[in-house]
């Protein structure tokens, strides 16, 4: 087989898939393994900019730099290919805790005219987005015949118990944002391919309600800190003082076998 050289660009997404791999905690910005990446990424701008851009905005993500992700993604989208650039500005808003901003770029995305939807429904939903992706798939299907020999019916159970409860989307990213702020504090982000996994919870004597996970590979310590500093946020920043009715929210160990994110 005849090898194809790697651009630098595909180093640079290399590395950082790598970096992601060995560790799930935000990056030092200054630190050689991110300046060696940064200096690769400075090289690549003469020939792609846009990628150039976007992988820089990645690095920012994984440091938790809020305002380098967003300055750099604001200058790849300005530049062609601004669908493509637009996932990977989704991506990596949410490697760095930023569910309500990924929001707004995820509801873009899921429109089935844009063709990411296949990619993007079940990322969405761990997002937040249940309803949003349980409204567009009766069209999403008729786009991509392929959706059809999906199983959504876990989809449908939590859209159907949120629509019940009188939960909104909006009422399940206002406490995965206050997640991310306390992610941002901790410096990690979550572990695997999705930031949760909505589920359908029926205790036997009190009503159902869903609850909502964010996984992450730190100590029993840490985690117990996490959580009383997400019920010090909810009592203070949400209305009334708690979770919205019908649903309940924490952060967990995250399950060895799961899949990781990727830049």
């Amino acid at each position: 087989m005849i090898k194809i050289p790697k651009t630098v660009a595909d180093e640079c997404r290399d590395a950082l898939n790598a970096l992601l791999a060995e560790s799930d905690r935000f990056r030092d910005w200054n630190a050689g393994e991110i300046q060696s990446i940064v200096q690769a990424v400075e090289r690549l701008k003469k020939a792609d900019a846009r990628e150039a851009y976007i992988r820089l905005g990645c690095i920012a993500s994984i440091c938790g730099d809020v305002d380098g992700l967003l300055e750099s993604y604001g200058k790849a989208l300005l530049l062609q290919d601004a669908q493509d650039t637009k996932y990977e500005f989704w991506v990596s808003l949410a490697n760095a805790g930023l569910y309500r901003k990924a929001q707004e770029v995820g509801s873009w995305l899921l429109d089935p005219r844009r063709g990411f939807f296949p990619k993007t429904w079940q990322l969405a939903s761990s997002r937040g987005q249940v309803l949003e992706v349980w409204g567009r798939l009766s069209d999403a299907m008729k786009t991509y015949p392929e959706l059809s020999e999906v199983d959504f019916s876990a989809l449908k159970g939590v859209a159907l118990l949120m629509e019940a409860r009188g939960l909104t989307d909006q009422d399940v990213i206002s406490v995965l944002d206050l997640m991310g702020e306390i992610q941002r504090a901790h410096r990690i982000m979550f572990y695997g391919e999705f930031v949760s996994i909505p589920k359908e919870m029926r205790p036997p004597d009190d009503p159902p309600y869903l609850y909502f996970t964010i996984p992450l590979t730190v100590s029993v310590d840490e985690l117990h800190a996490m959580n009383r500093e997400l019920a010090k946020h909810v009592v203070e920043r949400l209305p009334e003082g708690a979770f919205p009715q019908g649903m309940v929210a924490a952060f967990a160990k995250a399950e060895p076998l799961a899949l990781r994110a990727a830049a």
